[in-house]
């Protein structure tokens, strides 16, 4: 009965030859290593969008704080400028005179132009020459 011993499962060598130890038991240990990695990679490739769109979220959130600090800072400067407004005369003359261009009775409005400097011409009119002897 040679067939029945090639399919007795005793007969398989489940030792290793040079170390000993089962190698059954090696490849369960090293398949649910690879379950947990693939579950793992799994799990990442699924929340990574989820990470990106929340990185996206608390930029545009550190952006619309900025744009509300600066907002507040303009408000304050406006609420600054009406109190002067109201209480003091001299500075709405001032503005009266400078944003409106309006003067006291029998005053004359001189209006000037804002200085214009011309860019600085690149032409030499007579070229300087060049001479490479040495004194």
């Amino acid at each position: 009965m040679a067939g029945a011993r090639f399919l007795d499962p005793a007969s398989i060598p489940l030792k290793r030859q040079g170390g000993g130890g089962n190698i059954w038991a090696t490849l369960v240990t090293v398949t649910q290593g690879l379950t947990v990695v693939v579950a793992l990679a799994g799990l990442a490739l699924f929340f990574l969008p989820v990470i990106q769109k929340t990185h996206q979220y608390e930029e545009e959130q550190a952006s619309l704080r900025a744009q509300i600090e600066k907002a507040q800072d303009e408000q304050q400067e406006i609420r600054i400028e009406t109190e002067h407004m109201k209480t003091d005369p001299a500075y709405v003359e001032h503005i009266a005179r400078d944003r409106l261009q309006m003067g006291r009775p029998g005053e004359e409005i001189v209006h000037f132009t804002p200085y214009q400097t011309t860019p600085p011409t690149t032409k030499v009119a007579h070229p300087v020459p060049q001479n490479n002897s040495s004194w």
